[in-house]
């Protein structure tokens, strides 16, 4: 896999029902403090099918950032 910023990075996430409650930032576990958006992306069903559901989070130290969890693993989706 490239090291372009568009690839998502495996990140570690402790979750509770399904939505993230804390993120490992920088070797520092951080508590999200709002989950400011969701959506789900389901596509290129004529390749390998797409999964996803994305969280748009705000943590506690104010940092924003976007993560989805596909097949039970969690990622941080880095945009440009």
């Amino acid at each position: 896999m490239s090291s372009s910023p568009y690839y998502p990075e495996p990140i570690s996430v402790i979750a509770r029902d399904g939505l993230p409650v804390t993120v490992q930032v920088r070797k520092r576990n951080l508590r999200v403090s709002e989950i400011v958006n969701t959506w789900r992306i389901e596509e290129e069903w004529w390749r390998e099918p797409i999964s996803r559901l994305y969280f748009f989070l705000e943590l506690e130290n104010g940092a924003r950032l976007t993560l989805f969890v596909e097949k039970g693993h969690w990622y941080r989706q880095n945009w440009v």
